[in-house]
């Protein structure tokens, strides 16, 4: 194994050995921010459950976000479920119509993690690039291909 796996290792199993502290962190960070999310932790699932309006113009937008240290390589699973998303390699949505707000390995790095404050203002660019896209087809936020 090399080192930089061997640091990325070490960092996910602090994170998983002291979770409740470290999203207590990322849940107050967040909270101090955005009235707009509820924050909850999940005990029996390890994992902070975030779910709020988004207003933009005229129209509010549901996210609905996971954050974990146990959800993987990426903490996040961040969705919104009232509009009707179906999966495109060009609109940057994982195969399970979670977003995709940054690149895993270019944007996030080998030994560390991005945390849930950073990602939150990435949903309203998100959303504001998929209108975007419905309109012209053409992805016009920065992107690395997949």
């Amino acid at each position: 194994m090399n080192h930089i796996i061997t640091l990325e290792n070490s960092i996910r199993k602090k994170h998983q050995d002291n979770w409740e502290m470290f999203l207590s962190v990322q849940k107050t960070l967040v909270e101090q921010r955005f009235d707009w999310i509820k924050l909850f932790i999940d005990y029996k699932g390890k994992q902070l459950i975030g779910k709020g309006n988004l207003q933009m113009g005229k129209k509010d937008y549901l996210v609905i976000l996971s954050y974990s240290p146990f959800n993987g390589n990426r903490y996040d699973q961040i969705f919104i479920t009232n509009i009707q998303l179906n999966y495109h390699r060009d609109i940057h949505l994982y195969g399970d119509l979670s977003l995709c707000l940054y690149h895993p390995i270019i944007d996030q790095g080998p030994i560390r993690k991005i945390p849930l404050i950073r990602m939150i203002p990435w949903i309203s660019e998100w959303i504001i690039f998929y209108l975007q896209w419905k309109k012209y087809g053409v992805w016009l936020g920065k992107e690395i291909k997949h």
